[in-house]
């Protein structure tokens, strides 16, 4: 009796890390080359990686690092920028450098003619139109006066105001919000409290983020609302709500409430959230760019060290919840924006244009309600050592449903059917 319950064990197993919500997404895969894109574990001579991503229109950002092996020690970064219309590629800043001497924290933000980011408490901006690099703050963190130590780290940017996280130090450690207006040059503080704050993300006038004000270690989404000059508590639930994105009346999250990761959804209009993943699965790394959710998500039964996944997309005005039609199981999901998903696979198999060997992957999803994706075709001059490829996925016409019951109907009578008779079996 005890093998045939195993076996009705394994076959549920197998049911519930195969099966994925239908794939209806149609579209195309364009897998980007550069040999600034790494990742190296072989520690000969040094580690290596390039993370994150970010993507606004036609560009991708990113940072590659270098570190010695044993024992980890940093040694180098450099920030770098891709026009994926034509594949120039221009280093952003380097260190050790010159102008910059200190490592790169990363994440850091993208927007219009603008990137920023932070670097030993100083936040850097770099304007596209003029080329130039300049500093928003001092470096608060090397001061004499402990009392005026500010660690500045993790800015976003949208339209002409920068955010970022303040840290006070001393004497007791304070976490504040910072804003600054590219046009007027006026900085103030919008929020101050103890709670712990890691990530922040902005649109428009509403900038969201987590702090574990109300639970130390925990997580709470809050939204500060510019035109209003107004904190709003949009999650205190249970457990812990981390790593808000805003986009538009939208703030979707990674939330531990329900006990695995799972993504939610507010609605800044209407006051309502409510969860769009699926149980019994793990749920990552949420973006959102107008009407469009992505993450990446595996199952919780499968408990390998790298287990395998997708990335699904989520239509807030359908619904519509399906499977990005990549053909990795390993796949890393970076950013989105309209119809455009940045991604990259850290599987094995070489066909799947590995991150490793430096591709980087936009998916461009038939979509024709939203924007037309920049032209993004290979130059014949002028495009130095990258290789564009497009790679057209066939799949069905696309579709929208409902967002339906956790697990498909289907699958789901198959596995009422195999419990049943896994019990008649045992009786």
């Amino acid at each position: 009796m005890k093998p045939l319950l195993q076996m009705c064990g394994i076959f549920l197993f197998i049911l519930l890390v195969t099966t994925p919500v239908a794939a209806l997404l149609s579209g195309t895969d364009i897998p980007f080359y550069s040999p600034h894109i790494t990742e190296d574990e072989s520690g000969n001579p040094y580690l290596t990686y390039s993370e994150p991503f970010n993507l606004d229109r036609d560009r991708i950002v990113w940072q590659t690092a270098r570190l010695t092996p044993s024992p980890t020690k940093y040694i180098s970064s450099t920030i770098w920028m891709m026009n994926m219309s034509d594949g120039e590629t221009r280093i952003l800043a380097t260190t050790h450098s010159p102008d910059h001497s200190y490592r790169v924290d990363t994440p850091f933000g993208l927007a219009g003619e603008h990137v920023v980011w932070s670097e030993n408490s100083t936040i850097f901006l770099y304007n596209q139109a003029t080329g130039e690099t300049s500093a928003l703050t001092p470096d608060e963190i090397s001061v004499e006066d402990p009392s005026l130590m500010r660690d500045n780290q993790y800015p976003v940017i949208s339209g002409d105001h920068v955010a970022w996280i303040r840290v006070q130090i001393y004497p007791i450690t304070m976490y504040e919000i910072a804003l600054f207006n590219l046009t007027s040059q006026a900085r103030r503080v919008i929020h101050t409290g103890p709670g712990k704050i890691s990530t922040l993300s902005m649109d428009g006038s509403r900038i969201v983020w987590s702090d574990d004000r109300n639970e130390p270690g925990s997580g709470d989404i809050y939204l500060f609302d510019l035109d209003l000059n107004e904190e709003i508590p949009l999650s205190t639930a249970r457990h812990s709500q981390y790593c808000p994105e805003i986009s538009g009346d939208y703030v979707v999250w990674r939330d531990f409430r329900d006990g695995n990761p799972a993504t939610y959804l507010y609605n800044l209009t209407s006051g309502t959230e409510y969860r769009i993943s699926r149980d019994f699965f793990n749920a990552y790394a949420q973006q959102i760019s107008g009407d469009l959710i992505a993450w990446k998500e595996n199952s919780i039964f499968d408990t390998r060290d790298e287990p395998s996944g997708s990335i699904i997309v989520y239509s807030i005005s359908s619904g519509a919840r399906e499977v990005l039609p990549i053909s990795t199981e390993f796949p890393r999901l970076f950013d989105i924006d309209g119809n455009r998903i940045l991604w990259a696979s850290y599987g094995e198999d070489p066909k799947d244009k590995l991150k490793k060997d430096g591709y980087i992957h936009l998916f461009v999803i038939n979509t024709p309600n939203l924007d037309p994706v920049p032209e993004l075709t290979p130059q014949s001059d002028g495009f130095r050592n990258h290789t564009l490829t497009p790679e057209k996925t066939a799949s069905p016409t696309p579709t929208h449903s409902s967002p339906g019951p956790a697990v498909p109907l289907a699958v789901g009578s198959l596995l009422l059917f195999t419990g049943m008779w896994c019990q008649y079996r045992r009786g």
